[in-house]
Parts: structure tokens; sequence; C-alpha cells
């Protein structure tokens, strides 16, 4: 496999778990009032809109109904997860401010939807200010102190976020702070205890029959992203299936069994498991997969067409820029695509100071000819010791590039060793 193909798989680094993941206090598909005595033929999404439709009743029949707003906003950040839709996130972040407005005392559930929904935005600085408050308000609570963890994650300051997880005292069945911590583990160098701790949540959630199958199905799309990082395709492989067999309809893990084939080289699985994820969201990662995989085969036509798609898709993304958008460019773009990257993973980084941050930095400076500099940026992407062969292979290239032939041999022997079909040719 060569080596674009294997960063198309790796292009989307970690997921914002808050975009993502649920809370244990989220309105469940089946308590609703609105789904009381509901045709049982319905599926969950058909459900779930008339729960939305009663609770907008709800809302705008009384104006001063703080609970009512916070299930609302619930509502629409399940349908978010569920879709991709930015929109919803936007709606749930209004209610859950309204929510607060009119009362803050035994609220603390919405503060954990306005902060999720703010996380979904990028915007990081507010959010960790909304977490701190809920925190302040009801000190020591679990979900609260895993909020801030995963908040301190994303903008890269480790340390604050290693004192609040390292403080969590909870239990396997409190499965969204087992995600939340397993990925503390996963960016820290220890793979391992991450996926035992995804392997328990996903089990967890497998026997609960409260819980929408779009839920279930992201613990085990989390394990699938875990043991693809790492280079474990076989268990890649079986975590996607399972989540799938659960929610076929799941472009998220579509999208990861795209990145899986073309991890395999297994090109036209990548365009079909593609294909089928961007029919239901147009995710720019999974673009970028269809792009390269259309590439490999030798159809340059098709190629381009879905990387001017990623590039459009990518454009309407929260945040200076996405990530995955700006490695393809990194590597399929020109000088100026190179400059633009640069100077957007700059802008970015005057707030957020996270491992693939300074990964993409690191690229970009490579690219650039810059090699000095890009060495210097990557020993920050490599400071946390996380386990994944982009960072791998990227430290191995600018090592090499400065003329560093043991540190390169080592970097690029790693991320061999994650994925023997991995080319470090060119």
């Amino acid at each position: 496999m060569n080596k674009r193909g294997w960063l198309v798989v790796l292009a989307t680094g970690m997921l914002t778990l808050g975009a993502a993941c649920w809370s244990e206090g989220r309105v469940t598909r089946r308590t609703t009032i609105a789904a009381v005595g509901t045709d049982s033929m319905l599926s969950e999404s058909e459900i779930r809109e008339r729960d939305i439709a009663f609770f907008e009743r709800r809302v705008n029949e009384d104006t001063l109904g703080a609970s009512d707003r916070s299930q609302l906003a619930a509502l629409y950040m399940d349908r978010a997860r569920a879709t991709g839709g930015f929109t919803d996130y936007e709606r749930a972040e209004r209610l859950a401010r309204r929510s607060l407005a009119l009362r803050t005392e035994h609220n603390s559930q919405t503060f954990g939807l306005l902060a999720s929904a703010l996380l979904a935005r990028h915007d990081f600085a507010e959010a960790l200010i909304v977490a701190k408050t809920a925190d302040s308000l009801d000190p020591g609570v679990p979900r609260h102190l895993a909020l801030l963890g995963e908040i301190e994650l994303e903008i890269g300051d480790y340390k604050a976020a290693a004192t609040h997880f390292a403080s969590i005292h909870f239990d396997a069945d409190q499965f969204t702070i087992l995600a939340r911590v397993a990925r503390w583990r996963e960016l820290t160098g220890h793979a391992d205890a991450a996926r035992r701790l995804l392997q328990i949540a996903a089990t967890k959630v497998y026997h609960r029959d409260d819980l929408p199958r779009e839920q279930v199905a992201w613990f085990h799309y989390r394990l699938g992203e875990l043991e693809l990082r790492t280079g474990h395709l076989d268990s890649a492989a079986a975590a996607y299936r399972r989540g799938l067999e659960i929610f076929p309809e799941d472009y998220r893990i579509l999208g990861g069994l795209a990145r899986l084939a073309a991890a395999r080289g297994d090109w036209n699985h990548a365009v079909e498991y593609g294909s089928e994820a961007i029919a239901i969201q147009l995710d720019p990662a999974t673009l970028g997969t269809i792009s390269d995989a259309y590439a490999a085969l030798g159809d340059s036509a098709q190629s381009a067409q879905y990387a001017r798609a990623m590039a459009t898709s990518a454009l309407k993304q929260p945040g200076p820029i996405h990530r995955a958008w700006g490695l393809f460019l990194l590597d399929h773009g020109t000088k100026d695509d190179v400059d633009r990257v640069l100077a957007k993973t700059r802008l970015e980084m005057r707030t957020r100071h996270d491992v693939y941050g300074y990964d993409l930095l690191a690229w970009a400076l490579h690219k650039q000819g810059r090699d000095a500099d890009a060495r210097s940026a990557m020993q920050r992407a490599l400071a946390q010791h996380t386990e994944d062969a982009q960072l791998f292979y990227h430290a191995g290239m600018i090592e090499r590039a400065l003329g560093n032939v043991e540190a390169a041999r080592a970097y690029l022997g790693q991320a061999v060793a994650m994925n023997p079909r991995f080319s470090i040719a060119g």
C-alpha cells in the first residue's frame, strides 16, 4: 500500500468525543412521553422525530419551561450525532442556553449539553468555561470531571486533563465516562488500557434495551477506530461489523470500513463502503478516502471529483481547518495549498495545542522544506507517546529529510509494525 492511501486512512485523527458521545442523563428513546403508545413498527429515527415535535410544541406553549428546553436540546443533539447535521447542534446550543437562563439549580445536565454542543462547533474556550461552571455548582461529579478532561484533551492541556481524569471515581455502568477516560488513555500512550475500557463500555451498552441503536453502535465504532489507528486491522473489522449489525445506517462505521479497506489496499471495497457512507452524510474524510481509492484504481477523473467534493464539505465544517482535508491537501495539493494549510493550522494553534495539531503543523512545515522547524513541532506531537502510525510515519520522514538515518529507521519501523502493508517508499 502506498503512503498516501495509509495517510487517508489516518487523516481523520481523533474525533471530538463531545460531538459524538452521549450523556447518561439523556432522553432515552423508550421513555419519552411522546413515545408512549407509539406504533412499535416505527424506526428509532421516526420515534425521535415524534419526540422532537412533541417537545417543540411544549416549548412553544410554555415560555418558562427549562426542563422541556433541556429535553429538546438533548433530542437535537441525538439527531445531530446520528446524521452529522450541524444545524441541530446550533439548535441544541440555543435551547440549552435558554434553559440555563431560566434555571441553573438542578439543571446540571444542561451544562453538559451546552458544553457538548460547543465542542461540536470547536468552540473549546467557551466549552471549557461552561464545564467549569457546572463543576463549580456541583463539585466532584464524575461526569463533570470527565467532561472537563475531555475538553482539556482537545485544547492540548494534558496536565490538567490528567488531574481531572485521575480524580474520577466511577463504575463500569457509567459508559460515557468510560469512553472519555479511554480517550485520555489512548492519547497518552496507553492504547491497551483504552482498548479494555472501550470493550467494557461496548459490552455494557449492548445489554441495555433502553438506548437507541446508534448510541450502542457508536461504542463499537470507537473501538474500531482505536484498532485501526494502532494497526489491528482484523480487530477493527470485527468491531465495525458488530456496530453495523446494530445500526446498519451508521455513516461513521461505513466510513471506518472504507478506511479499513483502504488500509488493506482493497480499493473497490473502499469505494463501496465510502459511497454508502456519503449517501447518508458527506463526511470530508470519507470523501478523501474515495478520492484516493479511485486514484489507486487509475480513475483520475473520479478521484478529482471526490477531491473537490471533499474540499466543499470540509469548508463547511467548524473550526479554522478540517484536519483530514488539511492532510489530504498536503499530500495531494500544490505549493499554494501547503501554504494555505500552514496558515490555517497556525491560526487554530493560537488556542489549541493538541497532539494532532502539532502533527499537522509539522507535516506542513516538512512539505515546505523547513524540516528543522518540522522536527521541533513533531517532537511536541510525539510528547504524549500516542500510538499512531501516522505520527510515526511523519516523524520518520522528517528525520530522513534531515539525514538522521537511525532515527528515521526507528520511527518508520514503528509505522510499518502497525501495518505491514504500509509502504515508506517515496
